[in-house]
């Protein structure tokens, strides 16, 4: 064991035994003065502090299958690329490391094992779990891996990392720039993963990932894939993210106690919220912008937790159809629900080729806007909707006049009024008659040939009040749709 131990054999590169971290650091600068090209260390255990802050190294460095008794200090180290994979570490400090490759941490364990915090939840909430502050002090702030500010050149690999620290964050990544991809499968943290303003030129990975929450606000990469089973207990945020791709939570589950996604602002082309099941807290679209919204009926947020005003999308899809009203309920599970959204909604029918799902999106548009009114705005609104569906139902109010006079046509067929003056040239009619009190404007000449008197006179005048009403409903709501084309 002594052999293993000395800095002979940990030049040929030890595959096992203990070895103090401040040897262990001699060697690794030894062995990059001679040039060498990669350094390997396989199944150590070190004991102390190891600390590689504010170097530059030429030589690749690969710790596989190590453990590492205190905490690791690579602040301002400078390396082609470093290999954590299968190692046990307490804490890993990396602030504005700069990796001229890749950076592994694949199946590594950080953390001391303790139970971790409560999941990120909502600043204004301080009852279901950590709140999380609006913006974070990154310098007072705890986190068991710290890579802020940190350049990668190539793939930051982290498939399978396990953290369980009892800090408020499980990473704390700000300003990340990763010029590869993130790949995160199967990642394991007790905590919230920061990623607030990260730079990553092509994908995020977090396939089946199991997180305590994320802050991607400000993100930009090509996707985002927090999908096939990923979990997160707490928010995750993609607030003002820019995403060239697709930002996919397919097959996601946001669980309790305050699983949430907030998108605000997010820009991406396609966006998938079919998630495993209903989220457990709210979902955020406000003033998003996508071209592509994939969702499902079935994982649609509870009424009053989805927020749509001004949400602009061009296309909506399902695996399962969604009829037009269905649709229509998802609207108003946003309690805020304004004009706008109904707009998008029989926008994205109209430029599908679907004329009548637009026009009963708007007709539901003046039923939610009306509930609002006043009692005289909502009276009036009724008397729209009833008689001809405030202008989208045309028919409707077709229907009504050939109601109206068949109903005149048989009371006064029975009970026909006497001529005006005792004579009349014109022959009595009782649907010309009918259809004559019902006209408000022109005339047909029966109105005013005829002399209606007792309960004929009250039938008459509700024939002409009605066509009043009637006419004056349909301008209304011809005006309204004329001046929105």
């Amino acid at each position: 064991m002594a052999r293993l131990r000395g800095s002979r054999r940990l030049r040929r590169g030890p595959r096992s035994g203990t070895v103090d971290a401040r040897t262990l650091g001699d060697v690794i600068a030894a062995r990059d003065a001679d040039g060498q090209p990669a350094q390997h260390y396989e199944g150590l255990r070190i004991t102390g502090a190891l600390r590689l802050d504010r170097r530059r190294l030429s030589t690749a460095l690969a710790f596989v299958n190590c453990v590492f008794e205190d905490p690791v200090d690579l602040t301002d180290l400078t390396v082609p690329s470093l290999d954590l994979s299968g190692s046990v570490l307490p804490a890993l400090r990396a602030d504005r490391i700069t990796v001229d490759g890749e950076l592994r941490l694949s199946g590594t364990h950080v953390g001391d094992g303790t139970p971790g915090p409560r999941p990120m939840t909502d600043p204004a909430d301080s009852t279901t779990g950590r709140r999380a502050p609006r913006r974070l002090d990154e310098d007072t702030a705890t986190a068991a891996v710290r890579m802020a500010d940190a350049r990668i050149a190539g793939n930051l690999v982290a498939e399978a990392l396990t953290v369980t620290d009892g800090s408020p964050w499980s990473l704390l990544a700000p300003r990340l720039t990763v010029e590869g991809s993130v790949h995160g499968r199967g990642l394991t943290a007790n905590g919230a993963l920061y990623l607030r303003d990260a730079r990553v030129t092509h994908a995020v990975n977090l396939h089946a990932a199991d997180v305590g929450g994320i802050d991607a606000t400000g993100i930009t990469c090509t996707g985002f894939y927090a999908d096939w089973g990923f979990r997160s207990t707490g928010q995750v945020l993609l607030r003002a993210a820019e995403v060239a791709g697709v930002a996919t939570f397919h097959d996601a589950v946001l669980a309790a106690p305050d699983g949430s996604l907030l998108c605000g602002r997010l820009r991406v082309p396609r966006l998938r919220l079919d998630l495993r099941e209903p989220p457990a807290g709210k979902v955020v679209l406000q003033d998003a912008t996508v071209d592509v919204l994939v969702d499902s009926e079935a994982t649609w947020p509870a009424p009053g937790a989805l927020s749509l005003e001004g949400f602009a999308y061009q296309r909506l899809e399902t695996a399962r159809p969604v009829d037009v009203r269905t649709r229509i309920t998802w609207l108003t599970r946003d309690p805020r629900t304004g004009a706008r959204a109904f707009e998008q909604l029989a926008t994205s029918y109209e430029s599908g080729g679907d004329e009548r799902a637009a026009r009963t999106v708007r007709h539901a548009k003046e039923r939610h806007l009306s509930r609002n009114d006043r009692l005289t705005g909502r009276v009036w609104g009724l008397v729209q909707d009833v008689l001809f569906g405030y202008g989208y139902a045309p028919r409707r109010a077709l229907l009504w006049l050939l109601s109206l006079v068949a109903a005149g046509a048989a009371w006064f067929a029975t009970h026909p009024p006497r001529p005006v003056g005792g004579d009349s040239k014109r022959a009595w009619d009782p649907v010309l008659y009918s259809l004559d009190l019902l006209i408000p404007v022109a005339s047909l000449g029966h109105r005013g040939a005829w002399d209606p008197t007792g309960a004929s006179k009250a039938v008459a005048l509700l024939l002409v009040v009605s066509g009043w009403v009637l006419a004056t409903a349909v301008i209304a709501g011809a005006r309204r749709v004329l001046g929105r084309g």
